[in-house]
């Protein structure tokens, strides 16, 4: 078991050394979000694997915190990264809000949707 562990651990040690090197690089935030979201897995692993070589279940509380505050810290991230982008509406060349059930398609286009039930050839 001794063996098995330290081998697992050297491959996240390993993995979260890259992962660094993302994080850190990037090149876009996005990068940097999915970085830190793949450390916090990676710290996990670690700590479930250090509770198992120890043969412990002392960690599983902490375990389960660090899941829950890595979903949610990477949730709120996202969230927090895209709201500018849903606001503002940037196709048109002049930035305008656009409210969430607004419908989507061209503004300028005035011809009315057309009927799905009405057959193919009378359109």
């Amino acid at each position: 078991m001794t063996v098995v562990a330290a081998l697992a651990l050297a491959l996240l040690g390993s993995a979260a050394a890259i992962v660094l090197f993302r994080l850190f690089r990037g090149p876009t935030n996005l990068d940097r979000i999915v970085a830190a979201e793949i450390l916090m897995v990676i710290v996990i692993a670690g700590i479930a694997t250090e509770s198992a070589w120890q043969r412990t279940a002392t960690n599983l509380p902490l375990l389960l915190i660090l899941g829950l505050v890595g979903f949610v810290g990477g949730v709120a991230v996202t969230r927090f990264m895209s709201r500018d982008a849903d606001d503002l509406d940037v196709e048109e060349g002049a930035a305008r809000p656009v409210h969430p059930t607004a419908p989507v398609g061209d503004p300028t286009d005035s011809r009315e949707p057309s009927d799905p039930t009405e057959p193919e050839a009378s359109r």
